[in-house]
């Protein structure tokens, strides 16, 4: 008897050192200050990420963080299905998008009615070699909205893992959207940023100098026929106090020569969409344009007409223009690169992306930051063919519709790895190789509502927690003392080690503590002490009957345990419903409920009795106090 009950004590002894060991990570992690842990993840230190990593990991109602509610852009993913667009479907497409945004019915239902009180077919836009009926077409387009929530929230999640961010919660909500709670993150414009991100990568070539130039001269000579004789006296006095930097100072050339038809000037871009010198072209290669800022709208909107369209087509036979990413000379233009529609390679070759210091070698890249691509055979192959069949030509990259890069093309490029170059900092660079290596979204995604909850609430709240489950178990404690006396301490001894258990198995399992779980290790608080009492009450019985404290112990707890095992087991079952069923908080409660119905079994039912066992084989226990 004696060696079972030392095995017994081993086994308590082992179980309680691997939980203390599991949980050692989270005591060491929040001893750190909130600036020094700022500080070790900025630096990606491997051991402060493996013991984060470890750490018990808080809710977004405990440490704060973000909730963001994402929708899928229906409206863009079906024109870009569509073929043979025209005004009918345009307006068609806009009128859905503002019905469904303030009613919530599916888009594909309502854009049909739309087409026909037209009297136009869906059939028009979306035809293909099978000849689809018009329920086929409705049945497909919904096939690929459903795709594309589904991919994006796939996407999205995979973002957000590379990202950093412990336990986020990322599920679907209706047709369209996406809702994600990212806990502890203290950066909200970062994050934004990482998950508004289309992350669409493409190459595609810049237009000759000789092509550029002349699409450049007729919309300079459509948008002067447009301009009345009034509006050029305003510009001509605008010019007299312009403060801008001049094109000779930048560049030390004669701005009247060699830009005379697109010189640049302040005229005030709120009078009319058509002025005098909204662009010229980049004197440094005569293949792009410059446009200063303040006119980026007006000329965005000039580009977009109909008769600049067909300026474009005739001269240039297919091409778009592509603005930077970034402002230049002195953050007061943007470059707009003239380039191909045809899609030389796409990110959908990429299977790696990795952020660095620029190269030593590059002298433009010297305190900048880049990202290093590598591409799969196919995308290799590509490349080395586009590379080699246009030596001395410029390639533009550009992500999500903004020109990171145009460099010249030197030689054929075999390795299959390119570079984004010019980042500013190395957080922009992580950022661009996360959203790369995630993948490109079917369709953007638009943030429909946004909640940050600060870390002081996030404190406030565990504060309130903590108090409550504290004075629950001390309240508890000061119950089963005085009311079961030293039996009751046993009781309480066994309850502390039931809390030190949930919390050992939550960090292991890298669970998330929230508010809802924090009332349920409450509530298991409660029931732990439930079963001690059924216990407890059996013993008495059995004391009032005569029986020794052996035999006592016995039936008490062998008597009580099919009672306590069947509520237990029903407990149990209820918690593990509300699991599957229920999301967010319900899940946190059900989760903690659960992992402490297992604790408490055994701290009640083997903890206690093991105790009361080796107390009276030391016969330290004259007479049971109960």
């Amino acid at each position: 008897m004696k060696s079972k009950t030392t095995t017994k004590i081993i086994i308590i002894l082992a179980v309680l050192a691997l939980a203390l060991y599991l949980l050692y990570p989270t005591y060491e992690y929040n001893l750190l200050s909130d600036a020094e842990k700022d500080r070790r993840e900025l630096e990606n230190q491997k051991e402060f990420m493996d013991l984060k990593g470890k750490s018990l990991n808080l809710g977004l109602d405990l440490q704060g963080g973000m909730h963001v509610v994402l929708e899928v852009d229906i409206k863009e993913l079906l024109d870009k299905l569509a073929k043979n667009k025209d005004e009918a479907f345009t307006k068609a497409l806009e009128e859905t998008e503002n019905q469904v945004s303030v009613s919530d019915e599916d888009f594909v239902t309502v854009f049909n009615e739309k087409l026909n009180q037209r009297n136009v077919k869906i059939t028009r836009y979306f035809s293909s070699a099978e000849n689809r009926t018009e329920d086929q077409v409705i049945g497909f387009l919904r096939e690929q909205t459903e795709e594309a929530v589904d991919r994006s929230k796939e996407i999205l999640s995979n973002r957000v893992d590379e990202f950093g961010v412990t336990e986020p919660i990322i599920q679907k909500q209706g047709d369209r959207r996406i809702i994600i709670e990212l806990a502890g993150v203290k950066n909200p414009t970062r994050v934004r940023q990482l998950i508004g991100r289309t992350a669409l990568l493409e190459f595609k070539l810049l237009k000759e100098n000789t092509i550029t130039g002349p699409v450049a001269e007729k919309i300079n000579e459509f948008i002067l026929s447009k301009i009345s004789p009034q509006d050029t006296v305003k510009s001509e006095t605008a010019e007299k106090d312009t403060t801008k930097t001049s094109l000779e100072d930048m560049f030390g050339i004669d701005e009247t020569d060699s830009t005379k038809e697109t010189a640049v000037t302040q005229e005030d871009t709120t009078i009319n969409l058509f002025e005098e010198n909204l662009f010229f072209l980049d004197p440094r290669d005569k293949q792009s344009l410059l446009v200063p800022m303040e006119k980026e709208q007006k000329f965005k909107e000039i580009i977009k007409m109909p008769e600049v369209e067909k300026i474009i087509y005739d001269v240039a036979g297919s091409g778009e223009f592509i603005w930077s990413a970034k402002p230049v000379i002195n953050d007061q233009y943007y470059v707009v690169y003239f380039v191909n529609k045809n899609v030389e390679l796409s990110g959908s070759t990429i299977t790696d992306a990795y952020p660095q210091s620029g190269s030593a070698n590059d002298p433009s890249s010297i305190g900048k930051f880049e990202v290093s691509l590598t591409m799969n055979d196919e995308g290799a192959r590509i490349f080395s063919r586009v590379s080699g069949a246009n030596i001395g030509k410029r390639l533009a990259i550009i992500l999500d519709n903004k020109v990171f890069l145009a460099p010249t093309l030197q030689v054929k490029i075999t390795n299959g790895r390119a570079r984004i170059t010019g980042l500013e900092s190395m957080e922009e660079a992580k950022d661009i190789a996360i959203v790369l290596k995630a993948g490109a979204l079917p369709a953007p995604v638009k943030i429909m509502e946004e909640r940050t909850v600060g870390p002081s609430l996030g404190k406030d709240s565990i504060n309130a927690g903590s108090y409550s489950a504290i004075l629950g178990l001390c309240l508890v404690v000061l119950f089963m003392i005085f009311y079961y006396k030293l039996s009751g301490i046993i009781a309480d001894l066994a309850l502390v080690l039931n809390i030190i258990f949930i919390m050992a198995v939550m960090a292991y399992f890298h669970a998330t503590l929230t508010m809802p779980g924090i009332a349920g290790i409450i509530l298991t608080i409660g029931m732990a002490v439930d079963a001690n009492v059924l216990i407890f009450e059996r013993i008495r019985e059995e004391q009032r009957k005569g029986k020794t404290i052996r035999a006592s112990l016995d039936i008490g707890y062998g008597k009580a345990f099919i009672t306590i095992l069947d509520a237990n087991v029903t407990t149990f079952i209820a918690g593990l419903v509300l699991y599957t069923y229920g999301s967010g908080p319900i899940q946190g409660f059900a989760l903690t409920l659960m992992i402490g119905i297992v604790a408490s079994m055994f701290t009640a039912i083997f903890v206690s009795r093991v105790i009361f066992d080796f107390t009276l084989e030391k016969k330290w226990m004259k007479k049971l106090s109960i």
